[in-house]
């Protein structure tokens, strides 16, 4: 999938289905009834100040071209939640955030909550960083380090059989020292 926006906003809740609000990129595809699909992790960053990062994917190519894909996008939040893996790589940070924060692929619904939010040409997962006590430690480290990290992530559909194979790759962003205080405010 092509990266094709990204929202860094603040706020003081958490950000839920961003894509289904008027004027959102992909509520303005929607109206010109294009054939895109979108994918959109919007990873939701606990405290005082709640953090989004969302990260808009979209593909031109029919689900049905994609079997797995397809499968995840309309299965339900179990199947999901077994299928959907990132991998977080910290390229250039402090050794605690190293240390803390591996080169390892997760199973993130495993892990924490994860809500998902289906609309008309989008799926958006809504990765909740504060529903466990150790993802909620580990944001909080991460956001007080951002300004000096490069983050690089993927995100994958695993494949469970080898019928599935290869593995659905969503796709990759890279984060160069992400700034807090330009994140965009909410407006209720």
């Amino acid at each position: 999938m092509q990266l094709v926006g990204v929202d860094w906003l603040r706020s003081d809740k958490r950000e839920d289905d961003i894509s289904s609000r008027y004027g959102s990129i992909v509520q303005k595809y929607a109206e010109r009834d294009g054939s895109e699909f979108f994918f959109i992790v919007n990873m939701q960053i606990p405290g005082t100040t709640k953090h989004t990062l969302a990260f808009y994917y979209m593909m031109k190519t029919p689900l049905e071209e994609t079997p797995l894909l397809h499968n995840f996008v309309n299965g339900d939040d179990s199947y999901r939640n077994s299928r959907f893996k990132l991998i977080p790589y910290i390229v250039k940070g402090s050794w605690i955030v190293k240390q803390t924060v591996v080169k390892k692929p997760c199973l993130v619904g495993q892990l924490i909550e994860v809500h998902y939010f289906r609309g008309k040409n989008y799926l958006e997962l809504g990765i909740d960083a504060g529903s466990s006590t150790l993802a909620r430690g580990v944001s909080n480290l991460v956001v007080g380090y951002l300004n000096n990290l490069v983050v690089e992530m993927a995100f994958l559909i695993q494949a469970n059989t080898e019928e599935e194979l290869p593995e659905v790759l969503l796709g990759t962003y890279r984060l160069n020292q992400l700034d807090a205080s330009k994140s965009v405010l909410v407006k209720p």
